[in-house]
C-alpha cells in the first residue's frame, strides 16, 4: 500500500467519532449479531441481505439480540443491495463463500477507494475473490468464534466467550487495521489484529472440515460424535491432513493446538448444530467447496494426497443434492 493509499483508508476509520456508515452483508446469524452489537454501540448500519421477508421484519420489528448481558431490542435498517444509496466506509462480508463474487457485484456501487472490506467469512480464498472487485490493500480478513444461533429473522442467541481476529490481506499492518480493531472492541466485539492471521484462517478451516463436515454427513452433533472413536479418529486425521497441506503452502500450524479445539467443541458444544448441518437439513447449498474442497486442492497442489477430506468432501455433495430433491 502506498502512503497516500494508507492515509485514504486511515482518514475513514481513524476517527470513531465521526461515525462510519457499516454495511454488514449478509443478515444471518453472524451479521445480525455483529450488526446488532455496532447498532447498540451507536454506529450507522445497513444490514444487507437478499431474503425480502427477512428484510421486512427486521425493518418492522428490529433486531433482538439474547446475550449473556440479557435481551436487547434494536431498531435496525435492512435492505436489497441496489436499495442501499449511502456509500459504505467499512463493509463486513458474512456471506457464504459461495456467494462472495455475486454479493461483492451487488454491492459495487457502494465501495469508494477508501472503503475497507472486511471478510469473517469461513473456508479460504475469500481475499482472492473479493480483490476481483475491490483493491487488495483495502481488503481485512479474519476469523471469528462466536456461538451465535439464529431463533428466527433478526433474532440471535449468543452465549458464552467470543473473539475475532484480523489482519489486512496483505499482512501490512496499516493503521486503519488496528483502528478497525478498536471499532469492534468498543461495541463489544472482542476483536484484536493478528499478523499470522492467515494461520488463524487455516487453524480454523482444519477445525471445520472435521467438525462441520462430519456432522453434516452423519447427522450428529458434536456430543454424539465424541462418544464414538472411530469418528474421533476420522477427525484426527482431517485436521492432520489440512495440516500437511497448510504447511506445503507456507502456512504454520500447530496441531496440537487445532485438536484442543476440536476436543472443547466434542466436549463443550455438544448439542450445537453446525452451520454446514444446518445447511443440510434445510436443503441449502454447503460451504464444502471452500473448507475440505479447498484443503484437497491445496494438497494436490503440493503433489500431496487428502483422502478423508476427499472423502467427506464428496459425500456432502452427495448429500447436498439428495436434500435438493
Amino acid at each position: 500500500m502506498s502512503d497516500q493509499s494508507s492515509d485514504q483508508a486511515n482518514s475513514q476509520l481513524a476517527d470513531l467519532s465521526a461515525q462510519p456508515h457499516i454495511a454488514v452483508v449478509g443478515a444471518g446469524a453472524m451479521g445480525c449479531y455483529f450488526g446488532g452489537m455496532l447498532i447498540r454501540a451507536g454506529h450507522r448500519v445497513t444490514l444487507i441481505d437478499v431474503n425480502p421477508a427477512q428484510i421486512e421484519t427486521i425493518n418492522t420489528r428490529g433486531l433482538i439480540l439474547d446475550t449473556d448481558e440479557g435481551r436487547s431490542e434494536l431498531k435496525a435498517t435492512a435492505a436489497l443491495a441496489k436499495d442501499v444509496d449511502e456509500v459504505a466506509d467499512l463493509v463486513v462480508l458474512f456471506t457464504k463463500t459461495l456467494h462472495t463474487e455475486a454479493a461483492m457485484a451487488s454491492i459495487k456501487h457502494l465501495l469508494t477507494p477508501s472503503t475497507v472490506v472486511l471478510s469473517l467469512q469461513n473456508g479460504l480464498g475469500n481475499a482472492e475473490r473479493i480483490a476481483k472487485y475491490h483493491d487488495s490493500a483495502r481488503i481485512a480478513v479474519g476469523t471469528t468464534l462466536v456461538p451465535a444461533d439464529l431463533q428466527g429473522p433478526g433474532h440471535v442467541v449468543s452465549h458464552g466467550p467470543s473473539s475475532s481476529r484480523m489482519m489486512d490481506a496483505n499482512t501490512q499492518h496499516p493503521k486503519w487495521v488496528t483502528t478497525l480493531a478498536e471499532l469492534f472492541n468498543n461495541a463489544g466485539l472482542t476483536s484484536e489484529p493478528d499478523p499470522d492471521i492467515h494461520s488463524v484462517i487455516w487453524s480454523k478451516v482444519a477445525f471445520n472440515a472435521a467438525m462441520n463436515a462430519i456432522c453434516a454427513v452423519t447427522g450428529a452433533t458434536p456430543g454424539r460424535i465424541g462418544q464414538v472413536d472411530a469418528s474421533v479418529d476420522l477427525a484426527r486425521t482431517v485436521v492432520h491432513e489440512t495440516l500437511q497441506a497448510g504447511e506445503a503452502k507456507g502456512i504454520a500450524l500447530d496441531e496440537t493446538h487445532i485438536w484442543q479445539n476440536v476436543e472443547m467443541a466434542l466436549r463443550e458444544h455438544a448439542n450445537h448444530k453446525p452451520s454446514m448441518l444446518q445447511d443440510i437439513e434445510h436443503g441449502r447449498a454447503t460451504e464444502i467447496d471452500a473448507i475440505n474442497g479447498a484443503i484437497v486442492d491445496a494438497a494436490l497442489q503440493a503433489g500431496l494426497d487428502a483422502p478423508a477430506n476427499r472423502t467427506l468432501f464428496q459425500l456432502v455433495k452427495l448429500k447436498e443434492s439428495l436434500a435438493r430433491h
